[in-house]
């Protein structure tokens, strides 16, 4: 497969704006923070403190009573999780490691009643819940073995009641089983092997992680999915002019969903992992290789390359963060390996004396981009770009709009406002547009409110109204859903 002349065009202008994002930041940070230099040297005041400067006075540890009582997990067996007190005497093994075994066992209930009217898809009332519950055993700072169970759902296959939809599908329906969501080790060498480096000399802070576990790479652009892999990770890399670098490679062989958020059970993933950290900008560039056989028809779509690079930073009063991303189906097109580019961009900011965030958030895309790998429940790659993109993963409430950024042009605009620590309300209004006549485009608004109703307790509210190019009429989503945390 041949990329365009389009995407070349929007890969050299994506680069050059990354590079020009990370090379402003800088003069402009630097031009805030120069002293000025008075021309009397006498004359000279003293450099008027920042309100944003730490104090130099020591303050006293809180008492526990003045912190409250603590949020404990539902099960915990060895040392307690965030306690306080004396810890148990820990096992020193014969390669020279000291573990103190902890188990903690905690999770998360929640259960929604939902509704979807319009004709973009189909529409639908229902009630479902997921059940999400994890085993952590902590061995030591960098050592744990993780178990997670979904009892009430597997993948996008939920528990639930459908009082309105299709005529098959309405009535009760249970997916309850012993599903295995996650289950997986991971380990340090330096920590686990500290007796062949005691002097801390050599380069040892290697990590490794084994099993079943949660993958997210580019902020889920490129990667958000659920896979049987292995990663190795370099920590505290030093190269010049920056102040940290990691690398990390993954390869997985198993529960692997493409592009399309179908499994393909005979792909392989193979990834390469950079991290970047320099004075005024951090910098991620990463590639992916999906090896797989050419098969639509058994569900096998073929070998793919996927590749990103980032941009994170502060210029000003704004968080900015440029992303560029690549994909190449290297066999036959198809909605799991395709070829496309997409240029995204995400700002955001806060004004002095509310503690309310404004953001702004757009994306470009030319041709067929598709994710490395998406787990069943993640919808498209833009669900980032904010409410009306995203999807509540559970039940059939999905994102009001179109959220792969094939050939569309979309944004949205938020202002989500914070009402002292239990309440948060968020109004957005945004709009994709179709640019390859695929009748894709649309524009909305939607609203979600947030409330904590205990320790344990909270309440989300939801809904959205939007105008779909492939509906006649007006569509709307209304949801509210109970969250415990346990």
């Amino acid at each position: 497969m041949i990329v365009s002349k389009r995407s070349l065009k929007m890969i050299q202008a994506g680069v050059l704006a990354l590079v020009a994002g990370a090379w402003v930041s800088g003069p402009l940070l630097a031009q805030d923070s120069k002293p000025a230099m008075a021309q009397n040297p006498a004359q000279e005041k003293p450099a008027k403190k920042s309100k944003a400067a730490l104090s130099d006075q020591p303050k006293p540890m809180l008492p526990e009573s003045a912190i409250g009582p603590r949020n404990g997990p539902l099960i915990e067996w060895g040392d307690p999780f965030l306690g306080t007190g004396r810890l148990h005497d820990p096992l020193v093994l014969p390669t020279g490691a000291v573990w103190s075994p902890s188990l903690w066992i905690f999770g998360s209930y929640r259960a929604a009643l939902q509704t979807v009217d319009h004709e973009a898809r189909e529409s639908h009332v229902e009630a479902v819940h997921r059940l999400d519950l994890t085993a952590n055993l902590q061995l030591s700072g960098t050592e744990r073995i993780v178990l997670g169970v979904t009892p009430l759902h597997d993948g996008g296959d939920f528990s639930r009641y459908v009082f309105e939809g299709a005529a098959d599908q309405e009535g009760g329906h249970s997916a309850t089983g012993a599903h295995v969501s996650t289950f997986f080790a991971e380990f340090e060498i330096a920590e686990l092997f500290p007796g062949i480096d005691r002097k801390d000399q050599y380069p040892l802070d290697i990590g490794f992680a084994l099993g079943r576990q949660k993958i997210e790479f580019q902020d889920t652009f490129l990667v958000n999915d659920t896979m049987d892999s292995i990663g190795i990770v370099k920590n505290n890399l030093l190269l010049s002019g920056m102040s940290n670098a990691r690398i990390t490679f993954l390869y997985a062989w198993d529960e692997i969903h493409r592009g399309n958020n179908v499994e393909d059970d005979h792909a392989k993933l193979y990834g390469l992992f950079t991290s970047y950290d320099l004075a005024d900008t951090s910098i991620d560039a990463d590639v992916i290789y999906v090896d797989s056989s050419d098969d639509i028809a058994a569900k096998h779509y073929g070998d793919s390359i996927h590749m990103g690079i980032s941009a994170a930073q502060r210029i000003g009063l704004w968080n900015t963060e440029l992303r560029l991303l690549a994909s190449q189906g290297l066999d036959t097109d198809n909605a799991a390996a395709n070829d496309g580019v997409v240029l995204y961009l995400e700002t955001s900011t806060s004004f002095p004396g509310a503690p309310h965030i404004f953001y702004a958030n757009g994306f470009v895309g030319e041709g067929q981009f598709t994710s490395a790998s998406r787990a069943s429940t993640a919808g498209g790659p833009m669900g980032r770009t904010g409410l009306l993109f995203s999807s509540a993963n559970l039940g059939a409430y999905g994102a009001p709009l179109n959220n792969r950024g094939q050939d569309a042009i979309g944004t949205a605009i938020g202002y989500q406002m914070f009402f002292g620590l239990k309440k948060r309300l968020t109004f957005e209004i945004g709009g994709v547009a179709d640019t390859g006549n695929n009748k894709t485009g649309g524009f909305g608004f939607a609203t979600r409110y947030s409330r904590k109703l205990s320790r344990h307790f909270i309440l989300n509210l939801g809904g959205y109204v939007v105008e779909n190019e492939n509906s006649s009429g007006t569509g709307y989503g209304l949801r509210s859903e109970l969250e415990v945390k346990f």
